[in-house]
Order: structure tokens, then sequence, then C-alpha cells
């Protein structure tokens, strides 16, 4: 087949969720045989990289702010993708289902994975919530097939927006052999010395809480506060505004390959604060590179989890809690950075999950 994907920053992935997702996927989509093309933001990498892991990367520019970045640049590729001919597309994000509509018409069929509740995310004013909401619905009736990657998505779906969804969770790749821990040297780090919050700067992310939580604790370990958020500076810099702790490192994004694997597997726990609805990537990664980890109580989170780690609620005191208890019972997290491999290995590999979506594709392409 000939596939092309877009809605997303492009490959490789150096972004978020939907990046990996689509890298992870269409990686593997061409291992099967499968010709497949990114449309890709223009510098949001090297340019001149005509593909990655075998994916055909296609540059096409868009208008930089946080409101226009995604839909101008997919507005473009809705339009360019016409002229190329794809079997089927694999779309990103619910908020360019209006756009499907432009390969729709030219007898192009369409398989979109909106990502979520996207609207609810608190970054989002009134009134883009209320077009990502309806764009959501659009989608449930233009796109030839909703992927959904969490079951309570899935089933909101299915039930508000009248429509039939396929269930596809994201993945992780398994990767428990330490081997960058020199690494950790550059960041002032020691293995099991500190605690790893490594997501963006966004208010969904439960950041302010776990700041909070974590001046609570009387330790020595450290609390390295990574990530980012290009769109949303000014939030990432209230951040380093709200605490004087010395105990808390602010280092910025961090997207090296290297160093990511380094602060996973030298963190002595994982603080994960994702909000929304979705089967958040960054948790599948933290519990694919074996470590301990601990992640805010949602539906989708805890359904990720299960035994392989620990949930919190955004009480008082609850995180700090939990974080105290971690440092009280190394034997515990021993225990659950075992547990956390497991769960990977059972239910979420992206072998299994790219024959998944290699079926959806298909099926779509034979209408």
């Amino acid at each position: 087949m000939k596939i092309a994907i877009l809605g997303i920053r492009g490959v490789p992935a150096k972004y978020g969720g939907l990046e990996t997702c689509a890298e992870e996927i269409g990686a593997r989509l061409v291992e099967r045989g499968h010709d497949v093309s990114c449309y890709c933001r223009t510098g949001s990498e090297d340019d001149s990289m005509v593909d990655y892991r075998g994916i055909r990367r296609i540059n096409l520019p868009s208008m930089k702010s946080k409101v226009t970045d995604t839909y101008s640049h997919s507005l473009l590729a809705c339009i360019h993708v016409i002229k190329e001919r794809p079997d089927a597309i694999l779309a990103f994000n619910p908020a360019i289902s209006t756009l499907c509509i432009i390969p729709k018409i030219f007898g192009n069929h369409i398989a979109l994975n909106p990502n979520g509740f996207d609207w609810r995310r608190p970054k989002w004013g009134f009134f883009a919530r209320r077009f990502i909401y309806g764009s959501a619905f659009i989608a449930s009736k233009v796109c030839d097939q909703l992927i959904i990657d969490a079951k309570s998505v899935s089933d909101y779906y299915a039930e508000d927006f009248e429509c039939d969804p396929v269930h596809i969770p994201n993945g992780a790749n398994i990767q428990t052999e330490h081997r960058h821990l020199d690494l950790l040297a550059d960041h002032g780090l020691e293995k099991d010395g500190y605690f790893l919050f490594l997501s963006r700067h966004v208010p969904d992310n439960s950041c302010e809480y776990i700041i909070r939580e974590f001046e609570k604790l009387d330790t020595d370990k450290k609390l390295f506060f990574a990530g980012g958020d290009a769109s949303d500076s000014a939030y990432a810099a209230s951040l380093r505004k709200l605490t004087d702790d010395p105990r808390i490192i602010f280092p910025g994004s961090i997207y090296d390959n290297d160093h990511v694997e380094a602060l996973h597997h030298g963190a002595y726990d994982v603080l994960h604060g994702n909000q929304p609805g979705g089967t958040s990537l960054g948790l599948l990664k933290a519990l694919g590179m074996g470590t301990c980890v601990m992640t805010l109580n949602t539906v989708d989170n805890a359904f990720v989890v299960q035994d392989s780690g620990l949930t919190y609620t955004l009480k008082d005191d609850d995180l700090c809690g939990k974080m105290k208890y971690l440092i009280e019972h190394p034997e515990r997290v021993d225990e659950l950075r075992g547990l956390a491999v497991k769960r990977i290995e059972e239910a979420y590999s992206w072998e299994h999950l790219a024959d998944q979506y290699e079926r959806v594709l298909k099926d779509i392409a034979g209408k």
C-alpha cells in the first residue's frame, strides 16, 4: 500500500506522543513492504533529510503560533496529498477533521487518531475547545475509521458521536539495558538520587502540584524537572519562579535518546501527571524502560499501570506521602521496575500494534 501520514510535526519524533506513534507505526509498515510518507513541518528537523527509518519526509511550511501551527500545516498537507494518490491516509489530531474533507472529496480513504479528549486540555481557551470538540464530531462522520488509543475515550466516541471506533492503544519499546548512565554526570545526577519528571510543561501535566508536593518532602534526593513547551513558554517560565528549592532542577527540554534513556534508568522513580483522557506515550515509555512509575490516578493512567506502578491523586500530601513511602521501601521500587517491563511485554508491544494499524489501513483502502 501507499500510505500518507499527516497532522503531526513530522519524523523523527521529537515532540510528543502523536509523533512517536506515527514514527513507530510508520517504520514498521515500511518493514512490511509498504510505501510510507509523512508530512513534516518546515524547520522542525533538518529539512534536507529525505527520509527517516524508511519513511519519506515531505516538508511543508506552517504559520507558527499555538493556534495556527497544526491547522495551517495540515491544510497544505491535505491539498498536497491529493496528487500523491495514497491508498490510505493515517491522520492524527481531531482539530484537523474539517480539513480531511478535502482529500475525501477526491476519493481518499482516511483513518484518524484523535488523541483522546484533546478539547479538555486546560491550555485551550473556550472557543478552541469548542472547535476541537466540534471537529471530533465531524471526524466521526467524515473519516472512514477512527482509531482511539484508550478504551474510555473509545466508549465516549461510540456513545456520544454514534460511531464505531477501533481501540488500538499506544505502545512502547522495551529498553532495560543501562547503557548511558555516565551521562547522568552531565546533569549533576547520580543513579537513584533523583525523581524524574520528563514531560511538556503545560497545566494538564500537573506540573505545579508535583513541584509543591516535592517541596514538602524531607529527602536529599533531587527532582529533575525536565521538559518544556515552546508554544507556552510563559507557563514554563512561571514554573521556574514557583520554587527556590535547590533540589529542584530545571534543565529545559531534553530530546537526545541517549540522555533520555540515562535519565530513566538512573531515576529512583518517574513522576507522571497527565490529566486528559488517553494513553500517554510518556507513561508507556517509562514502563518500557523498566522504571518505577508513579502516575496521576485517572481512568486511563490507572488502566495502563495496573499493578506495575503506583497512582496518586491531586489531594494535599497524597503524592508527598507516596514519594516518602518509596524512599522508605527501596525493595518495593525494585519490584515495580520488574512489573513495569512485564506490563509492556503483555499489552503494549509496537510490533503487535503495527499489525492492528496495518489491518485497519488495508480495510479502508479496500473500500
